[in-house]
């Protein structure tokens, strides 16, 4: 029984700190290419209704059509924050390695108490709490998925890019 405590431990501490304010560079980044530099579009070319599938594999396929999302994703321990699955994006964009998102899954119908405590505070402050630590977040419109984005760049171009990948999470499954 000890064990198992001690290894919760550890597993929130790598979570917390994957999750932590730090930028993609200081992690090493892990993408096979950079993104584009061109400014994203606001939705896919041919998003449409049925087109992506509502469930995480479609949502990344969705992000990665219209926010130029790019790289191999990472398995992450969602089960921590009370997901059904998670992945996270290092990747540059502006010519930089600056970009990191974290996409995450959750069962409406089967949300433990991490969960609904993760989903009311992103609801109610944009942000959670996990080890101490303050996570911005974004929640989508359905209520099925969370998004992690960080970019250590501010300059114009990336503030952009930051709202339309925000507003393509946000509409995800597209509507006819």
């Amino acid at each position: 029984m000890k064990i198992r405590k001690i290894t919760a431990v550890i597993l929130a501490a790598v979570l917390a700190a994957a999750l932590s304010a730090c930028s993609a560079g200081e992690f090493g980044v892990s993408s096979t290419g950079a993104a584009s530099s061109q400014a994203a579009s606001s939705a896919p070319a041919s998003a449409g209704a049925g087109q992506y599938e509502d469930s995480l594999a479609g949502l990344q396929k969705y992000l990665v059509a219209g926010a130029s999302v790019s790289g191999s994703p990472d398995a992450m321990r969602a089960d921590i924050i009370g997901a059904k699955s998670g992945v996270r994006y290092k990747y540059g964009y502006n010519g930089k390695d600056n970009v990191t998102l974290e996409l995450y899954e959750f069962d409406p119908a089967k949300l433990n108490a991490t969960a609904r405590r993760i989903l009311s505070e992103v609801r109610s402050g944009g942000s959670f709490t996990l080890m101490d630590e303050k996570v911005d977040a974004v929640l989508s419109d359905s209520g099925k998925y969370l998004m992690v984005f960080r970019d250590s760049s501010s300059d114009e171009k990336n503030k952009a890019y930051a709202e339309n990948i925000k507003k393509l999470f946000r509409s995800f499954p597209p509507t006819a």
